[in-house]
């Protein structure tokens, strides 16, 4: 019997099957799906490719070339030139982050403008331009007494060294409005003085602007360029005298060039025998007519230094 099943397999041109070892099971063969068929619950799945969000502030996925501004080395290390863009990063600006400036998105500008990040702690006092007093090297203020200069009220003298609490009492709270420039708003007291001093300025009106006769170089002796119209005070040998190296009394109110104090005292300094001895007919050519020792009788001769 067996032998006829092996000839008819011979003439069937097929492969004898090999009977199974006794104790081992032969695998059953995996039929592979026809194409259209699902495959079955059970069959592996590659999964797939998961795109995450773009981080804030960067174009869609796919639409930001990341290697312009990340380099492998660091992913933190960015290499992106920001002059092409018309705002040079100088100063602290350099380690500021892109997400410092750029909150939204990187395809919308950034106003050039320092009030574009910053708020403006002088509420507008002091106008849009801050990089007249700070810079982004620091922001401690640049605005010295060189720069005051630019301003109606230059730093010259004393004022320069001036700290700008003593005129501005408002930069505490970060406000500049401009000061009145007039002497008396910062040296009000100082004016009050003067109502006890030798020359109370108050009985003779002298309460106008202080720069008429003093300056910020040196307060003391001041200068009054009134007097040469009545004696020439301005240079000479008189230059440096005291008002009241003069007068005798300053107390009433008088107009400034009108002459008319009447309260100089030129025999306190020029005492009688020098000018007895100037004035008598031995020491010049011609008498002196009507001389007298009397200050009156001076001023009537000498109205200009030099003179005598």
């Amino acid at each position: 019997m067996r032998a006829l099943v092996l000839l008819a397999a011979l003439l069937l041109g097929a492969a004898p099957a090999k009977a199974p070892r006794p104790g081992k099971a032969r695998p059953a063969a995996v039929k592979a799906p026809d194409a259209g068929s699902e495959a079955p619950a059970d069959a592996p799945v590659a999964a797939p490719v998961e795109l995450k969000p773009a981080p804030k502030g960067h174009l869609a996925p796919g639409e930001t070339a990341c290697s312009a501004c990340h380099v492998t080395a660091a992913w933190t290390e960015v290499k992106f030139n920001h002059d092409r863009t018309g705002f040079p990063l100088t100063g602290v600006h350099r380690s500021t982050s892109c997400k410092g400036c750029h909150t939204d998105s990187f395809d919308r500008p950034v106003p050039l403008s320092c009030n574009g990040c910053h708020r403006d702690v002088h509420a507008g006092d002091l106008g849009a331009r801050c990089e007249g007093c700070h810079d982004t090297a620091s922001w401690a203020s640049k605005f010295d007494a060189d720069a005051h200069r630019r301003t109606a009220f230059p730093l010259v003298g004393a004022h320069a060294n001036l700290p700008c609490l003593e005129c501005h009492a408002e930069a505490s709270a970060r406000r500049f409005s401009r000061p009145a420039v007039e002497c008396s708003a910062c040296h009000q007291q100082d004016l009050e003085r003067t109502r006890t001093a030798e020359v109370n300025h108050f009985a003779l009106g002298f309460t106008g602007s202080c720069r008429n006769c003093h300056n910020a170089f040196r307060f003391k002796p001041g200068i009054f360029p009134g007097h040469d119209a009545c004696y020439t005070i301005s240079s000479g040998s008189h230059a440096a005298t005291p008002c009241a190296g003069c007068h005798e009394s300053l107390s009433a109110p008088t107009t400034p060039g009108s002459c008319t104090t009447r309260t100089a005292k030129c025999t306190r300094c020029h005492l009688r025998p020098e000018t007895d001895l100037i004035h008598s007919v031995p020491q010049v050519a011609i008498p002196v007519p009507g001389y007298a020792f009397q200050d009156l009788k001076c001023y009537a001769c000498h109205k200009e230094v030099g003179t005598r």
